[in-house]
């Protein structure tokens, strides 16, 4: 397994963040409710993997170890940053502007993290992966002259295109 790069972790993420708004579409509280109890045990669901993650194909393991597994007590603190800037999103005005700052603020410490541990996973110890691609390579195109970079001849060169074959020019009908 290898550490999972952000532009997968984003497309999860977009994946969870569908799920997040569908929930708080829900009437009153219990839409708030339910967005929020979701972001914070989502990483605890189908193996140790969010909904976005189960579809990409992504993992949050335990960065002390294999053999500890992650419950919903490491995903609900690895998720509290997201939803602190799930909260602040609901105070009009400043938290229009706090919450996006809280979301950058995770994402640049997974950018300068070698293992890509954003702040809730330093806190949880926990990090996340993708597994290595396996299966054989995929065959390469043999190169026919068109796509090898040769040019074919034109086409009143070539034989048959608009002669007889016998080099005597075009054939009059």
């Amino acid at each position: 397994m290898r550490k999972a790069d952000l532009t997968t972790r984003a497309v999860a993420g977009f994946i969870d963040l569908l799920i997040v708004i569908g929930l708080a579409r829900l009437p009153d509280v219990i839409g708030f409710l339910a967005a929020t109890g979701y972001i914070l045990v989502r990483d605890g669901l189908f193996d140790q993997q969010s909904v976005g993650k189960k579809v990409i194909g992504l993992y949050v393991l335990p960065a002390d170890g294999p053999e500890r597994t992650i419950i919903f007590r490491e995903s609900i603190i690895r998720n509290m940053p997201l939803a602190l800037a799930f909260l602040l999103f609901r105070v009009p005005y400043a938290g229009w502007v706090l919450g996006p700052l809280a979301l950058g603020i995770e994402g640049l410490g997974a950018l300068g993290d070698e293992r890509g541990m954003r702040i809730g996973d330093l806190l949880a110890r926990t990090y996340v992966v993708q597994p290595e691609a396996t299966g054989p390579p995929a065959p390469a195109a043999h190169p026919t002259p068109a796509t090898a970079g040769e040019t074919p001849p034109p086409v009143d060169e070539q034989p048959g295109a608009g002669t007889s074959g016998h080099g005597d020019g075009p054939q009059s009908k």
